[in-house]
């Protein structure tokens, strides 16, 4: 994975983002921190960038086993296809809390760093309700990156070519964007059903991104956390049984 090109230049990726947003926001809205960890809740709303960027990664980290051949060399040695499959996204998990962390560790030193230079008076605003809406929304993050991985990898097992899974990747996220946007408003309670249970409506609310009739709707009560938690669980569950059950059945062509 250290050599691997795509990951070293996400990774570059977020460490540009993580230095230079928080100076670009600073700038905009001065530098002033209501609390110590304030500076997570600015980069929460972020965290919408990171589903387009790191589908890319999951796309070729899926499919290059197929593209190089690796994977037949791989299963010949006596590894099992399950665990060839499972170690992969586990490895993409392991991939994700690294990005997760690098990005809102940059950003939150670098948001200190620079209040502190400019001078500016760090309070101590609704400290512990700063931390747990902060811990909340990254934990969703990962969890909903996790799901869009599985059904990343779920295309590239199918596909198993990168070109492929790329385009219907960008296609799925973009179908997913539509159903979130656009139904919320329909009139038939179907398509309204629908909208609200998409991921990107999800990932939209407990990033405080998601706007209704020009309110801004945040998680609340109960019943929004469960449906939260357990949608993004449903469908790595699914496209995590669907590729096992297909991948030992399938014939590798590489």
């Amino acid at each position: 994975m250290k050599k691997d090109s795509t990951f070293r230049s996400i990774s570059l990726i977020f460490l540009i983002a993580g230095m230079v947003l928080p100076l670009w926001i600073g700038a905009k809205t001065g530098f002033e921190i209501s609390s110590p960890w304030q500076p997570l809740i600015t980069a929460i709303p972020l965290s919408l960038f990171l589903y387009f960027i790191i589908p890319i990664h999951v796309c070729f980290f899926a499919t290059e086993g197929f593209e190089y051949g690796s994977v037949k060399i791989i299963i010949a040695s006596g590894k099992s296809r399950s665990s060839y499959f499972i170690g992969k996204y586990i490895t993409e998990i392991t991939v994700i809390l690294f990005w997760i962390f690098q990005f809102f560790f940059i950003y939150y030193v670098i948001s200190i760093v620079a209040s502190l230079l400019a001078g500016t008076h760090i309070r101590t605003d609704d400290v512990r309700g700063d931390l747990i809406t902060a811990i909340t929304a990254i934990g969703f993050n990962v969890l909903y990156l996790m799901a869009y991985s599985a059904i990343v990898m779920m295309v590239g097992i199918f596909t198993k070519k990168s070109a492929s899974t790329v385009i219907i990747t960008f296609l799925i996220i973009f179908i997913d964007f539509i159903l979130s946007g656009y139904l919320k408003d329909s009139s038939l309670p179907f398509l309204r059903m629908v909208s609200n249970n998409t991921l990107m409506t999800q990932i939209m609310k407990f990033n405080g991104l998601y706007i209704f009739n020009s309110q801004q709707i945040l998680l609340s009560g109960l019943n929004d956390y469960f449906r939260v938690a357990i949608i993004p669980i449903i469908i790595v569950f699914i496209c995590l049984t669907i590729t096992l059950i297909s991948f030992e059945k399938s014939d590798i062509h590489t």
